[in-house]
């Protein structure tokens, strides 16, 4: 019998509505929720595939490595091989040598990753790592170093007054950090209530709606934003007293972007000076500004420096926690809003074995240092929670190599992934469709809100829920996740999301179709609870690394996003890996559709090239995700950054040629 049910997607922070249509237990076809009062019928291709993906990109069962070949066998065999196996690492090593790595499938499924932290802290591992040190650390870092806090979250206002989006594409990744949900629809709204610009080298989904479209070379928005931020300290109705009661660091920040003028910006950005003041007349017409930044800029090696720049412009504009500018969300059920001072995050050592320089931030380790770790011994076994670091980590080469030494690779997934194929134990586990669940990042919501769905099919007996395989394989090791005399498998998910997540009331949820909203926005709560009781504008490690920028190469990668691709996972078929670039950047003879060879100082890759006229010159755009053609083949597992160990993903040298002739086409 078919049937209708409201849902919500998990794929991205946007968490758009769903209304799932099911004949039995065949998940039919899914379409936006026209009464979700965020999403409001809105819902992308890749929301649209989850059904494709439901039940034809699936591991049905759990898999063990055996002569070299994985394959598969009963969840309860797969569990007691794991535990053995575990147990042996720790028995010889201690659990200094296991790690964990976690990724979007762990983000997006509350009860995976509370099974898997507890697991985690059962066992006392320290090793841990997640995706959020490769492409976002530098959005929390600059969070701390300027207000003190790791919960402060910036989103655009729902009405904002300019809305500048640097190195962002909202129209096809719906934010970063800074969620849209129903982009192209808010995007007009913005229009409506003020301007939208864009500042970004292609002229992206996002570039083409907007009010103006600033191509700018990459690896320089921090000095396009240096040069704003002079520009407003340098107007004569600046508030300089305001600011100061704000802010602390004002006059020295003055100084530190007096040598960012109009000449030398123009020149640095390839952005014309008229078009530099047009930007700065719409800041003054305005008077506040939303800033929203993507991995086109967390990726980059001047990450930190755009994202202070940014927060600096708009403290000094009072856009933080006012109408018109940029919004903080309190959680729908942490409400710091409602609560005493914030706590100050303090980085403490000792640093990473690999790199003592690095300390471990927000209790990560960076990924990068993954494959030293393990060349050196120190990790012998690792557990990857709803990621595929085999096919997103830099230098692919070196880290497949080192990933194939680990005593154990544990991967809990619900779809063959790279790395998958590499482990030594492959869990398969439920999707997002066949488990209830509640949005797992609370601040990160688009609203003052929170949903529910209950599961709209039931799991497979071969594929629970994550968090039931991690609880069996903690009792398998000695630990109970679970309260004594109760059952793993007859306890209920939403008994365990209720007890987990206090405040949730699931019988209000439901009476209110599965999404309630207490706010669009709320303000005037963040200032009076910043620990140091002012935001730090004038930080010494920001300061530092100003000091030591460099110009950035003739020819850089630089990263984008697919519309039907979300990172590894392919929710429609339709989109290739293609290296975009200026027809002036191209080999000579190289035509549209022509295979070419990039390469860098470690590696190179094969790829059809896309010639764009509206693509700065000096870059070479080449998406994520793809395990045949994989961009981290060209980039340095060595080059990171000196503070937190991040990859430098946006901005590696690279030089193009044609391909020979007799090369091979890429398996796309």
């Amino acid at each position: 019998m078919t049937r209708e049910q409201r849902s919500f997607c998990r794929i991205c922070l946007a968490v758009c509505g769903l209304v799932v249509t099911v004949d039995g237990d065949q998940v039919v076809s899914i379409r936006g929720d026209a009464d979700d009062p965020l999403s409001k019928g809105y819902v992308c291709p890749k929301g649209r595939g989850l059904a494709q993906l439901h039940h034809d990109h699936r591991l049905t069962s759990a898999h063990i490595r055996r002569h070299g070949e994985m394959v598969p066998v009963p969840l309860d065999e797969a569990l007691d091989d794991a535990a053995d196996a575990l147990r042996k690492v720790l028995d010889r090593h201690g659990p200094s040598a296991v790690g964990s790595y976690s990724g979007g499938g762990s983000f997006a499924d509350p009860m995976g990753a509370w099974a898997a932290q507890s697991l985690k802290t059962a066992l006392r591992v320290t090793q841990s790592y997640s995706t959020s040190t490769v492409d976002a650390i530098s959005k929390t870092f600059v969070a701390v170093e300027m207000s003190g806090a790791s919960a402060l979250l910036a989103h655009a206002d729902p009405d904002p007054r300019l809305l500048l989006f640097v190195g962002c594409n909202p129209v096809v990744s719906h934010g970063h950090s800074s969620p849209f949900t129903n982009p192209v629809e808010r995007i007009r709204h913005a229009k409506e209530c003020g301007e939208v610009w864009v500042v970004d080298p292609r002229r992206t989904e996002t570039a083409a709606l907007a009010n103006r479209h600033l191509v700018g070379r990459p690896g320089t928005d921090y000095a396009l934003l240096a040069y704003l931020v002079r520009s407003v300290l340098a107007d004569p109705s600046f508030d300089r007293a305001g600011a100061a009661e704000r802010a602390e660091g004002v006059d020295q920040l003055a100084e530190l972007v007096a040598p960012f003028d109009r000449d030398r910006v123009s020149s640095l950005t390839a952005i014309a000076g008229d078009a530099l003041d047009d930007l700065v007349d719409a800041i003054r017409r305005a008077g506040r500004v939303a800033i929203v930044t993507g991995t086109g800029t967390t990726m980059a090696r001047r990450a930190y420096l755009t994202e202070w720049m940014a927060w600096s412009l708009m403290i000094l504009t009072d856009s933080f926690d006012q109408p018109g500018g940029m919004w903080f969300n309190p959680g729908y059920y942490y409400r710091l809003d409602q609560r005493g001072p914030i706590k100050p995050v303090n980085v403490k050592g000792p640093g990473v074995p690999s790199h003592p320089e690095i300390l471990p931030f927000m209790g990560e380790w960076p990924s990068t240092v993954i494959p030293e770790e393990i060349e050196a011994g120190r990790l012998k076994a690792l557990m990857v929670v709803g990621s595929d670091p085999a096919t997103s980590l830099p230098h692919t080469e070196r880290l497949h190599k080192a990933l194939g030494e680990l005593d154990v690779l544990l991967a809990f997934d619900t779809a063959p992934t790279g790395t998958t194929a590499l482990a030594t134990h492959a869990f398969a586990c439920a999707d997002q469709l066949e488990r209830p669940d509640i949005p797992s990042l609370d601040l990160f919501g688009s609203a003052l809100s929170t949903r529910w769905t209950d599961a709209v099919v039931a799991p497979r007996p071969e594929a629970p829920e994550m968090w039931r395989i991690f609880a069996k394989l903690a009792g398998r090791l000695g630990h109970s996740l679970l309260q004594p005399g109760e059952d793993i498998d007859t306890m209920s998910t939403e008994t365990m999301l209720v007890r987990t997540h206090r405040g949730l009331d699931v019988d209000k949820l439901r009476v209110a179709g599965g999404c309630l909203v207490d706010a669009p926005a709320v303000y005037n709560w963040v200032q009076s609870r910043l620990p140091y009781g002012k935001w730090r504008l004038t930080p010494e490690r920001l300061v530092a690394q100003l000091a030591e920028v460099t110009d950035p190469p003739a020819l850089q990668l630089v990263p984008r996003r697919q519309t039907r691709r979300f990172n590894s996972l392919e929710y429609r078929a339709g989109e290739r890996a293609e290296a975009i670039m200026n027809p002036v950047d191209a080999p000579s003879g190289v035509r549209d559709g022509d295979l070419v060879e990039v390469s860098s100082a470690v590696g190179s890759l094969r790829l059809p090239a896309k010639l764009a006229d509206h693509a700065a010159v000096g870059m070479v755009s080449i998406p994520h995700g793809w395990a045949g053609v994989n961009v981290n083949v060209l980039i340095d597992s060595d080059d990171i950054d000196p503070i937190t160990g991040m990859p430098v993903m946006c901005g590696t040298a690279v030089s193009v040629r044609a391909a020979p002739a007799d090369a091979p086409t890429p398996a796309n």
